[in-house]
């Protein structure tokens, strides 16, 4: 993941505008039902594993979702109707969940503490992605060649060399990689680490 760019490490800010803190049930629940409308399509595309913090994706792709903020419950409703898990660190009192997909299928849940807006630009906060991925754990094991982490689960977690703040993740028999970054590489690897980071809803 880039600190350089302003909404989701790794994609380009053009992705979206910056839309204001939703206020209220009602419009968490409204932004809630039109990324459902939005993610109701699953189409399969294949993930390669790259070194530099980022996924390359070939294949079909789908709509992208801009940013939209959700409460924890929002969240969870949404994980158990879309066509693929969206891994997250558990909730944050206080927090809500900003939710952006893009068009290959890439989930990233970013933390947003009281009083930041959906959209805001910087690399500041913990975000937990999802990229669909094919084989994900038999990869990362020869990517990390015995140096990475055992996690809860039966994972592997493994410090990206270049770019410690981003830590990969993998599950077996689970097609998904998940990437942990947080402006602290010392906490990115504790939350990797820690058994919080799985599937909303479960």
């Amino acid at each position: 993941m880039d600190e350089r760019m302003t909404t989701v490490p790794g994609e380009s800010s053009r992705q979206s505008q910056p839309a204001g803190r939703l206020g209220g049930r009602g419009r968490i629940a409204l932004t809630a039902a039109i990324a459902l409308a939005v993610l109701g399509a699953s189409i399969g595309l294949v993930v390669v594993l790259s070194h530099s913090s980022s996924s390359t994706t070939v294949g079909p792709t789908t709509p992208p979702v801009a940013p939209v903020a959700l409460s924890a419950g929002g969240l969870t409703t949404l994980a158990r109707a879309v066509g693929q898990p969206i891994y997250w660190a558990g909730p944050q009192k206080g927090y809500l969940y900003e939710l952006t997909r893009t068009a290959n299928r890439n989930i990233y849940i970013r933390y947003l503490p009281p009083g930041v807006d959906v959209g805001a630009k910087g690399a500041k906060y913990l975000i937990v992605a999802t990229y669909p991925f094919p084989g994900a754990f038999e990869a990362l094991k020869k990517v990390a060649a015995g140096q990475g982490v055992q996690i809860p689960g039966g994972g592997l977690a493994v410090v990206d060399k270049s770019y410690p703040k981003s830590v990969h993740m993998a599950f077996p028999n689970v097609d998904y990689q998940v990437e942990v970054f947080d402006p602290s590489p010392a906490r990115a690897l504790e939350v990797a680490t820690s058994g919080r980071v799985r599937p909303a809803g479960r």
